[in-house]
């Protein structure tokens, strides 16, 4: 009894403390993609490097904008343990003044399966 008791002990404490897939930002600090003034027509292109911390793989399965104007790309296979991906934030510059837009992650990370990110900066003309 004492065995089985020690063993399921074990296994559950092995799944609690397992970390499973994790997504991590690296690349932006509190996960503002900061764009600053850009010039009116400027590449509104930005690379976000994300990073898998857990010990399975990532699958990031989609992303939604706050509005058409953010056009979001990602890696879509499988982000394996310790491995890094990719998302490609494009923002329309044809427009002046500031933006503050969201883009939201949606993956299989066990903590944040939703994880928002800022999109902000300044339009400017030349």
């Amino acid at each position: 009894m004492k065995k089985i008791i020690l063993s399921s002990a074990f296994i559950l404490g092995t799944f609690i403390l397992s970390k499973a897939q994790e997504l991590k930002i690296t690349n932006y600090e509190n996960n503002t993609i900061e764009y600053g003034n850009v010039s009116k027509g400027a590449d509104g292109k930005r690379i976000i490097t994300v990073q898998n911390i857990g010990d399975k793989p990532l699958v990031i399965s989609s992303i939604s904008t706050s509005c058409g104007c953010t056009v979001p790309k990602w890696t879509e296979d499988p982000i394996a343990p310790g491995a890094t991906g990719e998302i490609t934030v494009t923002y329309n510059t044809a427009n002046l003044g500031s933006f503050h837009k969201t883009i939201t992650v949606n993956s299989n990370d066990v903590n944040n399966p939703s994880l928002a990110l800022k999109v902000q900066g300044t339009v400017i003309s030349d």
